[in-house]
């Protein structure tokens, strides 16, 4: 779950720049567009609408913020189409009162945007061409007309019906038109029936979570294996809208889990005040975070979950098999000393750990002896293998015999006894996250109540993102879009079987930018 979050904030923040820079000239009052809406669902895991209306694109034009996240060669590319579109009176006039879909594809290593919206019906297309090829190189190929902007920028633009369609990608708009437009597919009808564009809201981002795997499959090398397999079934859809500021990069919508057999879907109850990240190394790169109400019956929620994956049901027949052998009743460690927090973490080194809050570390740690073997005086290992993702399952599939120490009602763990002897020296040092300036300013931003949270230190996941995307995508997240920024926060609070979301990315203090760019790539 980490490393997708890292990757979506490559691909979030990138599309939520392009508002602007693509259709900047044209002004206009919101019409409804559904087949625009439909069309764009259809292709892409992540769409940004905003509204064609002057007094919006004139607020977006004018944050550096969104150049920053963007970067300088694709702001420049943008621009040119921007200005190549208000050369044409016509064109302006074939998108008046319409809304912009923008969408993101996958194509190979690249990634490239479909651009969809919806023509008046007195609008001819025939005399936008002949407009804009009176200011550039226009040519027609078969079905579409290829736009030469420069010696290294080409578009193809095609009308279906009364949509038009503008891409980079002559194979994406190929793609586009093969597939029949079906008005009842689940995303769109999600996108309708929570799209709040007006003058209040200057753009909205929507994610397909079930397209999302081909998306990152562009920027990274291999399967979604290991943390991401979770990507290739998760059937969820998230709605954000993008809120004015020339200091963050903030977005507020909802998240929708559709799969009942979902481990997310257990989280969706009223947030709880997130204490555990106290204990965090300061060099902490990344971590997620859950709470839970009540955990008698969040497990009952889980036991069902359990049952519903192969290792699950192994997992369910553990707790008996552990009491029988060790004559221990299980029901008497976790489940009755763990209070609401559970926390995966990794540090800047990759190391990973995790964490649960206790009641009373000192009786279940008494509890536990039987079940663990001393490594040495703080550090002990858990005989039985899955113990651990029996009482709390998906974040700690992976820690399957994991070493652990309890400390101030805390039960850390790695899968290696140096990894909890390094954190063991942090803590008992005060080298701890929570006295980090840009930590602190960064997480007081958001509410402190959360189901789930995901954080991201930018800087001590230079290494962690170096190894997992292709390096083109690295040096433009180093040296262009993420340098000047410090965090990214993903919070998610359980609300009538939805969850409130919250993104967030926070820009250095200008100190702390420039003494981080000039190691901006080192690996």
């Amino acid at each position: 779950m980490k490393k997708i979050l890292i990757l979506i904030l490559l691909l979030l923040t990138a599309i939520v720049a392009m508002a602007y820079f693509y259709f900047s000239a044209l002004n206009a009052d919101k019409k409804n567009s559904d087949g625009s809406l439909y069309a764009i669902s259809q292709h892409a895991a992540l769409v940004l609408c905003f509204q064609n209306d002057k007094s919006i694109t004139d607020i977006l034009g004018d944050q550096p913020i969104l150049q920053q996240v963007l970067g300088s060669d694709k702001y420049n590319e943008l621009k040119s189409i921007g200005n190549m579109l208000i050369q044409s009176q016509a064109a302006v006039q074939a998108v008046d009162k319409q809304n912009i879909y923008i969408g993101l594809i996958p194509e190979k290593k690249n990634l490239t945007f479909l651009y969809v919206t919806q023509i008046n019906s007195e609008s001819n297309l025939t005399q936008v061409i002949s407009e804009l090829g009176g200011k550039i190189n226009v040519t027609l190929e078969k079905d579409r007309y290829k736009l030469n902007l420069s010696d290294t920028l080409t578009c193809y633009l095609t009308l279906r019906e009364n949509l038009l369609f503008l891409s980079p990608s002559s194979a994406v708009l190929n793609q586009a038109l093969s597939r029949t437009l079906e008005k009842d597919n689940p995303f769109g009808a999600y996108i309708r029936s929570t799209s709040r564009i007006s003058k209040n809201s200057l753009a909205e981002v929507h994610i397909n979570f079930n397209q999302l795997p081909a998306v990152l499959k562009s920027t990274m090398p291999g399967n979604l294996s290991g943390e991401l397999a979770v990507l290739n079934h998760m059937d969820a859809y998230t709605s954000l809208i993008y809120n004015y500021s020339a200091e963050k990069l903030l977005l507020n919508g909802s998240t929708q889990v559709n799969g009942r057999d979902s481990y997310y879907a257990l989280y969706r109850h009223v947030p709880q005040k997130v204490t555990i990240t106290n204990i965090l190394p300061e060099n902490t790169a990344n971590y997620i975070v859950y709470t839970i109400l009540q955990y008698g019956r969040w497990r009952e929620e889980l036991n069902k979950w359990l049952t519903g994956t192969s290792k699950g049901k192994t997992a369910l027949d553990l707790t008996a098999q552990i009491s029988e052998k060790y004559h221990l009743d299980l029901e008497q460690t976790f489940p009755r000393y763990f209070t609401n927090q559970l926390i995966t973490f990794q540090l800047s080194t990759s190391e990973k750990l995790g964490a649960i809050a206790l009641s009373n570390g000192e009786k279940l740690g008494q509890l536990l002896l039987d079940l663990s073997a001393e490594h040495s005086d703080d550090i002990r290992i858990f005989k039985e293998s899955d113990l651990l993702f029996s009482f709390f399952g998906e974040p700690f599939r992976n820690f399957r015999r994991p070493y652990y120490t309890i400390v101030d009602n805390y039960l850390i763990f790695a899968n290696y006894a140096s990894t909890v002897q390094v954190f063991l020296n942090n803590y008992r040092n005060n080298r701890l996250l929570i006295n980090r300036p840009n930590y602190l300013a960064a997480i007081n931003q958001l509410p402190n109540s959360s189901s789930i949270m995901f954080y991201s230190d930018l800087d001590n996941s230079s290494r962690i993102i170096l190894r997992n995307i292709y390096l083109p995508y690295f040096k433009h997240l180093r040296q262009e879009s993420m340098k000047d920024f410090n965090a990214f926060i993903w919070q998610m609070s359980g609300e009538n079987g939805k969850y409130q979301t919250n993104v967030l990315m926070t820009k250095k203090a200008p100190a702390d930018s420039l003494s981080q760019n000039s190691l901006a790539l080192t690996p």
